[in-house]
């Protein structure tokens, strides 16, 4: 069979892949991955077309057909009914449907369906569909890189259906089994739910795999080339991964510290694993899924050491990495296996749209053929000398225009290189005054006071909290809300809370449920924190409606104070709540 090239456009690095159809299954004929260097922004289209360009003739690909993704914010996937009615008026109808769910105008995005089934409901056929919409600058941004580097579209699809293709080859379905697949890329990470072999729910989430290397560079010591200090920081992500014990012994570099790294990751990764938590939660009341069998990790993110492993303690869920090309043929002459067991995962959204694919949908816009466009091959051939003249003509009036409006852009575009140098070293001045506070804060001896116990206080009102509340907010503060109108009684008394080593916790979150289930909720969470020797003076700030959800839900502030001094009495042998 001929080979089918598969292009994947991210916002960190451009990946490509070969397949061939087998008997034996998908057979890998070359994989390539070009990163995209730090400075170059996604509009830039000029820039990201040179390096496809680079791309292509490093792999050695002769054909200028490849089959693509569009890829980034602003897509949505929901899954919808509709009465069944032809398929040439069906686009139209979603355009109505979908226009109060969408972020952006109904008319600037592109919007397509996949048929998942019929049914018959009140003895009316109807669709079970996957609708999918697309911003227009999206889809012309994508195809204009591509077009740039002198490559033929033969299909144009979203990540979304590639890998679900993908893991449908790999064999990753199991009947009645629930399935999340989580795809970490470098500005966003993208999760999946499949339930029966059929895409249920999806949404985009940040942090991404970008902000954990920004994360490292505050490890690094003081570096004036950012470009320079940002490769630096991606090289001890890849070595180092999640730190374990074993690891912390050990340098990398003498210059940086391992615990210091792994402090500095750590707020990023919890950021992952509240929002991965609280997707799967809102899945699980959404869709009354009882359970999610296994999560399965692939992008550029999942070859991060030890990530698995992580997640899965932290979410208590099986985690698997999903590398599909390790387990594929390939030819030996032009990939190489090791890398392909090392970063294999970056490739498989690539490799899933290189596949023929079955559920697919369409973004490429439609061609009709030349001779559709008129009826009458006469006036075509009487309009060619004219068009031509016209064409002429504006060529001949443009070209003055266009060397004043050339000059003009590389003014405008020096002066931006000037200001941006201006930036540079004003960034660096900040750095190295930064290094220096730290420095004299350092002689500084530190002061006594009480540690907050973060993660007991997390896990305390983590047991209190019931099954049909869902937290958004928890702040702890170093001293109470100041009053409109103070008086010396309560300055006093903010000074003993002060003295006596108190902080205040401002915990937000939403209740489902009828009035009489969120008010049953308010009222546990409220007795809890009275019961608790840890908390004291619980007040409820706010209550009111939240309306965002398909569900009756109401949203709700609570305050009280923290005992700093508090003993930490057994864990209680009662059931947890919800992340």
């Amino acid at each position: 069979m001929s080979e089918t090239i598969g292009l994947d456009i991210g916002s960190h690095s451009i990946k490509l892949a070969g397949l061939k159809k087998t008997s034996r299954g998908p057979f890998l004929t070359c994989f390539g991955l070009k990163k995209i260097p730090q400075g170059i922004e996604q509009e830039d289209v000029h820039s990201i077309s040179t390096l496809l360009k680079d791309l292509i003739e490093e792999t050695g690909i002769t054909t200028k057909k490849i089959r693509l993704t569009v890829s980034g914010s602003g897509i949505q996937i929901r899954r919808m009914t509709m009465p069944s009615i032809p398929k040439n008026e069906l686009i139209q109808a979603l355009s109505w449907e979908m226009k109060e769910h969408l972020p952006f105008p109904v008319e600037k995005a592109r919007m397509q369906y996949y048929i998942l089934g019929d049914f018959i409901e009140d003895k009316v056929k109807k669709f079970d569909l996957l609708t999918v919409a697309c911003p227009n600058d999206l889809i012309d941004r994508t195809l204009s890189i591509v077009n740039g580097a002198g490559l033929q579209v033969s299909h144009l699809n979203i990540s979304a259906f590639a890998l679900w293709n993908m893991l449908l080859a790999a064999d990753q379905f199991k009947i009645g089994e629930t399935v999340a697949l989580i795809d970490l890329g470098s500005e966003k990470m993208s999760l999946y739910l499949f339930k029966d072999e059929i895409l249920q729910f999806s949404r985009e989430m940040t942090p991404g795999g970008a902000d954990l290397t920004r994360a490292v560079t505050d490890g690094i010591p003081f570096e004036r080339d950012l470009g320079f200090l940002y490769e630096k920081a991606e090289k001890i992500k890849e070595e180092v991964g999640i730190l374990s014990g074993t690891q912390e012994e050990r340098q990398v570099d003498e210059s940086i510290d391992l615990s210091k790294i792994s402090f500095l990751m750590r707020p990023v990764l919890e950021r992952w694993t509240a929002e991965i938590g609280r997707s799967l939660d809102y899945y699980r009341h959404q869709f009354y899924a009882e359970k999610i069998d296994r999560i399965l990790i692939t992008g550029g993110g999942a070859h991060l050491k030890n990530l698995a492993s992580y997640l899965e303690n932290e979410l208590r869920f099986p985690v698997e990495p999903f590398n599909p090309l390790k387990e594929m043929l390939y030819d030996a002459q032009r990939v190489d296996g090791r890398t392909l067991d090392r970063i294999g995962s970056m490739f498989t959204t690539a490799a899933g749209v290189a596949l023929s694919e079955p559920k697919r949908i369409e973004f490429l816009p439609a061609t009709e053929p030349f001779w559709h466009k008129s009826q009458n091959e006469k006036w075509i051939l009487m309009a060619i000398p004219l068009v031509t003249a016209l064409i002429f003509l504006g060529i001949v009036f443009h070209t003055g225009g266009r060397l004043t409006t050339l000059q003009k852009e590389h003014d405008e575009k020096m002066a931006r290189v000037e200001k941006l140098e201006n930036l540079r070293s004003g960034l660096a001045l900040l750095k190295e005054k930064e290094r220096k506070m730290k420095q004299d804060l350092s002689l500084f001896p530190s002061p006594a006071i009480s540690p907050v116990p973060y993660r007991d206080i997390l896990k305390e009102v983590n047991q209190m909290t019931p099954g049909n509340v869902t937290l958004t907010s928890l702040e702890i503060q170093s001293e109470a809300m100041p009053s409109k109108n103070p008086t010396p009684e309560s300055k006093a008394q903010e000074a003993v809370e002060k003295e006596e080593g108190k902080k205040n916790l401002y915990i937000g979150g939403l209740a489902f449920g009828n009035d009489l289930h969120c008010l049953t909720a308010l009222a546990q969470i409220i007795e809890g924190l009275e019961r608790s020797s840890r908390f004291s003076n619980v007040k409820l700030l706010s209550t009111d409606e939240n309306k965002l959800y398909n569900q009756l839900a109401v949203g709700f502030d609570i305050s009280c104070d923290i005992d700093l001094n508090h003993v930490p009495s057994p864990p209680s042998p009662k059931g947890k709540g919800k992340p």
